[in-house]
Parts: C-alpha cells; sequence; structure tokens
C-alpha cells in the first residue's frame, strides 16, 4: 500500500504538469489572439479589395492585373490562416484531453487509500499504450497541415517580395 510520502510526491508531480498545462494553454490562448488579428486584417483588407474593385470597375488591363495580383495575395493569406486554425483547434484539442487526464488522477488521489482502483494489469497497460500510440498517430497526421501552413506563408512571402519588386520597376 502506497505511504503518504508517496501521495505527497504525486501531489507535486500533478501540480507541476497542472502548471505546465496551465502555461501551455497561456500560449495557446496568445496564439489564438494573433490569428483572430490576423483574420481581421484579411478580412478587412478583402473589404477593401472588394470595394475599390466595384468603385473602379476599369478595363485597364495592368489596374485590373494588379487587382487579381491582390486577390490571389488575399487568397493565399486566407488560406494560411485557415491551415493555422486548423492546427490551433487540433493544439487546444490536445490540452482539454491533457486537463482531463489531470482532473481524472486528482480525482483518484482524492479518493480513500482502499477504494483507489488498484494498479493497472497487462491488458490495461496494453490498451493504454495502444490508445497514446492512436493518440501520437494523430499527432503526427497534423504535421502536414503544419506543412502547408509553412509553405503558404513561405510562398505568400515569396509573391510580396515579387510584387515589391515589379512595384520598384
Amino acid at each position: 500500500m502506497p505511504s503518504h510520502a508517496d501521495d505527497a510526491t504525486r501531489e507535486q508531480e500533478l501540480a507541476k504538469e497542472q502548471s505546465l498545462t496551465e502555461l501551455e494553454q497561456a500560449i495557446g490562448d496568445r496564439e489564438q489572439l494573433v490569428g483572430d488579428r490576423e483574420q481581421l486584417r484579411i478580412d478587412q483588407e478583402q473589404a477593401n479589395h472588394d470595394d475599390l474593385r466595384q468603385a473602379g470597375a476599369t478595363s485597364d488591363h495592368d489596374d485590373a492585373r494588379i487587382l487579381d495580383d491582390r486577390q490571389a495575395r488575399i487568397d493565399r493569406e486566407q488560406l494560411t490562416r485557415d491551415i493555422g486554425q486548423e492546427a490551433l483547434d487540433h493544439a487546444q484539442k490536445g490540452r482539454d484531453n491533457q486537463q482531463q487526464a489531470l482532473d481524472g488522477t486528482r480525482e483518484m488521489l482524492d479518493l480513500p487509500q482502499g477504494v483507489r482502483p488498484q494498479p493497472a494489469d497487462a491488458d490495461t497497460l496494453e490498451r493504454d499504450a495502444i490508445t497514446r500510440t492512436r493518440a501520437a498517430r494523430e499527432r503526427a497526421a497534423t504535421a502536414p497541415i503544419r506543412i502547408r501552413a509553412a509553405l503558404a506563408r513561405a510562398e505568400a512571402a515569396d509573391i510580396r517580395a515579387q510584387a515589391d519588386a515589379r512595384a520598384e520597376d
């Protein structure tokens, strides 16, 4: 039967884990705020672009090309933002799962010694390992999303650089 010293150690470890989870949540909230601001900027830019297109329904080929280039850039930025939001949503789900696990552990530790669940047997450990493996697979599945976001940002930066170079000419 575990001693009170083991319980105290578990409580300390649980408190550290809770602190890390809260820090991850704070960082995630900040990233979401930045993403929301970016979405607002994109929405405003799209509205301005739509106003320009409506007001200047021009037949000038150069103006039309500039507006088309601008719309393409806005579309790429929106795609990048959408991919980033998908990654943020997935990360939030992971933090929520982590918090649920911590809450469950805390509830288990609050139970009287005689009522606590017995240590896991081999079958339970195997099931839990499979669950963790599936979760790792899900995290790995989001890697392409993060890669697409990085590629979209790089492509947008390249296009902006090309547009700036054309503007200077």
